[in-house]
């Protein structure tokens, strides 16, 4: 069958990475009677195959008539998301590494040159203080 090796859908397994496992539609998964309320075989039967039929028809009519246009506005939409990260956010963030790396070292230089002499000077100030207990 079709798949990513050919550029093709995939016809039988159209949810390879499981993207909507979490929806459940079946009839079973929306009805259930309990032991002690069960309606008769022939009503049980009925909601069924009217859900079923209702269900199957319903999202076939919405995908022949929607579906192409969907796929277009989500294409349309991830292409822009691509476009805005590799021409706007990636070189953006690149060039705040690169500024803020200055300033880092900027910072830094600064640091060593007025605290780090003053840090020192303390600590050998308070080097020799001794605490006895008594």
């Amino acid at each position: 069958m079709g798949g990513e090796d050919d550029g093709r859908p995939d016809m039988v397994n159209r949810d390879p990475n499981s993207l909507n496992d979490n929806l459940m539609v079946k009839f079973e998964d929306v009805f259930g009677e309990p032991e002690g309320a069960h309606s008769p075989e022939c009503a049980w039967r009925c909601a069924f195959k009217c859900y079923e039929g209702a269900r199957g028809c319903c999202y076939k009519c919405m995908t022949v008539l929607c579906s192409w246009l969907y796929a277009c506005c989500w294409g349309c939409e991830f292409a822009c998301l691509t476009f805005s990260y590799i021409w706007s956010w990636t070189p953006s963030l690149k060039m705040t590494t690169l500024v803020c790396g200055i300033q880092q070292k900027f910072y830094e230089a600064c640091l060593n040159c007025c605290l780090g002499p003053l840090c020192g000077a303390c600590g050998m100030m308070f080097n020799n203080i001794k605490v006895t207990q008594g």
